[in-house]
């Protein structure tokens, strides 16, 4: 399987010494947020190493450039139509504050995109062997391909700012190995922290317009693009009879952003994000594949009446265009 590995980052890359020979089979895209190109990328560990910046998106995209956010990490769905035009069969993602807590990460992550879930019936034993208990229908099992892997973290879990603020640092000692299945006709917070996906996926990740434009102009929404990306895929793998996975492989989060810099960030999203999950799933779909399904899904959901979401409804037909 043709791995590649999405970093976005406007930091160095020293984190990745921390992770051995983990990589050692895929090929490594860079996403640096900037203008230029000013991080020193590594000269070994990885098949290949592909390095981009804002320069690059204006060459693909030209006047289209502005589809792909700027100063958020958002800007990392560049780097996955980069990896699916190098003809990825999965693709991972990690952030660069994110460190080796399980062994064979990538394995793992493979694996589980190699793996089929339940289909009706929730498995209450979730070992990441797969067991089922007693009385599980055996017709039941094994029913739905996996297409997303969602990886959890160890120290600081992936709080919003606002919780975090209210309870104060949650510091999470490594879990057992765990491997869930997230339930058809169930939404959950999907975080690009530590997310692995398959090629037929790639369609469905597409982060929603956050941080800033092109010109510097803001778009008035920040950190709810993983978020709002996860919502409006699974709504979509649901018709499919896709599955998503969550638990193992763990990462040791040891989160560099700042929580009252994100509480501002996260203000303006918040209330929409409460009803924004009701409008996704009054959608109805009825083509076939993941790439008709997106595309279809952009022209049907009825989004607030703002400015901000009438672009995102273009961005999301032109993002659709490029499978």
């Amino acid at each position: 399987m043709k791995t590649f590995l999405v970093i976005p980052t406007v930091r160095d890359l020293s984190f990745l010494s921390q992770w051995g020979n983990e990589f050692a089979g895929c090929e490594l895209i860079i996403v640096e947020d900037r203008p230029h190109k000013d991080i020193r990328v590594p000269g070994k560990g990885f098949q290949s190493v592909y390095h981009y910046d804002w320069s690059d998106i204006r060459r693909d995209f030209g006047k289209d450039e502005w589809i792909f956010s700027r100063r958020n990490a958002g800007i990392r769905s560049y780097g996955f139509w980069k990896a699916y035009q190098k003809g990825a069969d999965i693709i991972v993602t990690l952030d660069d504050d994110c460190y080796p807590v399980d062994k064979n990460f990538i394995k793992q992550h493979q694996n589980n995109l190699q793996s089929f879930a339940p289909e009706g019936w929730f498995a209450t034993f979730p070992h990441p062997k797969h067991m089922f208990t007693r009385g599980f229908p055996y017709a039941n099992r094994n029913k739905l391909k996996v297409v997303v892997s969602h990886g959890l973290w160890s120290n600081k879990i992936d709080m919003d700012a606002k919780t975090q603020l209210q309870i104060g640092d949650v510091n999470i000692a490594p879990y057992p190995a765990i491997r869930q299945f997230v339930p058809g006709g169930h939404y959950f917070p999907m975080s690009t922290m530590n997310l692995a996906f398959t090629r037929e996926a790639v369609p469905l990740m597409y982060l929603p317009l956050m941080g800033r434009d092109p010109a510097d102009t803001p778009w008035g929404y920040d950190r709810f693009d993983d978020i709002w990306a996860g919502v409006f895929a699974k709504k979509i793998l649901d018709h499919l009879g896709l599955a998503v996975v969550n638990g193992s492989p763990f990462v040791e989060h040891r989160k560099a952003s700042d929580a009252h810099k994100n509480l501002i960030k996260e203000r303006t999203g918040m209330k929409i994000n409460e009803t924004l999950w009701k409008a996704v799933e009054r959608v109805a779909l009825t083509k076939n594949s993941p790439v008709a399904c997106y595309r279809e899904f952009s022209q049907k959901i009825v989004f607030p009446k703002k400015v901000y979401f009438s672009k995102l409804r273009v961005a999301m037909t032109a993002w659709s265009s490029l499978f």
